[in-house]
Formats: structure tokens, C-alpha cells, sequence
């Protein structure tokens, strides 16, 4: 799955290629069956999963050397460093769109999406509610830039 597909469309004899590469993705959880479950439904969704990381300083690397789109973050940390978090990795990369998941019944929401989070999912969440949004909050101009 990680490689890019070509888009061909038949028009009057003429063949148009279109090589529109899939949206990268670092997903950063900590509960390895979670982290599977995200990869799979994901890839299935047609993502690339660039890497699976499980600590907050191992997130930050893989945001800088690998260039996502979108980073899918499992919040299990206090909210001051769910919030440090978040503004570090935008700080490395202001298009990147971050989705948040967490057990929180507090305001947490609001903090991280204050911090410049995209998306706040409360667990338990459908795997099809997982990939819409990342679809709706991935940068569309990125390959472009």
C-alpha cells in the first residue's frame, strides 16, 4: 500500500495520468492493539502509514524526518502536556492536521482543538468516523506546496 497510485482516464483516445499520492499518516498510541486496529482500518482506507510511535518525544522525530499530513494522537497524557504536545508538533510543521483520541469526559476537547488540534474523538469511536475525519481534516495543499 505505501506507494502511489496513477489515476488513468480515457478521454476521446487521449490517456491522462494522475499520480496523486496517499495521504501520510503517523499514528502515536501507546496500547499496541489500538495501534493496530488504526493501522489496519487506515491502510484499508487507502492511507499510507508511515510509522507507529508510542512515545511523545518518538512522535516528535518521526513529525520532523518523515513529513505526514496527518498525525492521529491517543491522548493518555495530563491536558498541559496533551496542549505542550500539540503546539510542539505544529510548531514543526503548521499544515500537518493532528486528530486527537481520548477517554476524557472533561473539556479536553476544547483545549486541543484551542492548541490547533483538527479533530477530538471521545473513545469508544467507529473505525468509519476515524477515517472520515481524516479525510476532512488532511491538508489539501500540501503536495502542492
Amino acid at each position: 500500500m505505501g506507494q502511489s497510485g496513477v489515476l488513468k482516464h480515457h478521454l476521446g483516445g487521449i490517456v491522462i495520468s494522475s499520480n496523486k499520492p496517499e495521504m501520510r499518516v503517523v499514528i502515536a498510541c501507546d496500547v499496541p492493539l489500538l495501534g493496530a486496529l488504526l493501522r489496519l482500518s487506515l491502510e484499508d482506507a487507502g492511507f499510507e502509514i508511515i510509522i507507529e510511535v508510542s512515545q511523545s518525544t518518538e512522535l516528535l522525530v518521526a513529525v520532523s524526518q518523515h513529513v505526514p499530513d496527518v498525525v492521529i494522537i491517543d491522548l493518555e497524557l495530563p491536558e498541559v502536556e496533551s496542549i505542550k504536545l500539540i503546539e510542539s508538533i505544529l510548531d514543526l510543521d503548521s499544515i500537518l492536521a493532528i486528530v486527537t483520541v481520548s477517554n476524557s469526559e472533561d473539556n479536553l476537547g476544547e483545549m486541543v482543538f484551542a492548541a490547533g488540534a483538527r479533530a477530538f474523538l471521545r473513545k469508544p469511536f467507529s473505525m468509519y468516523d476515524l477515517i472520515d475525519i481524516v479525510r476532512k481534516v488532511a491538508p489539501v495543499y500540501r503536495s502542492q506546496c
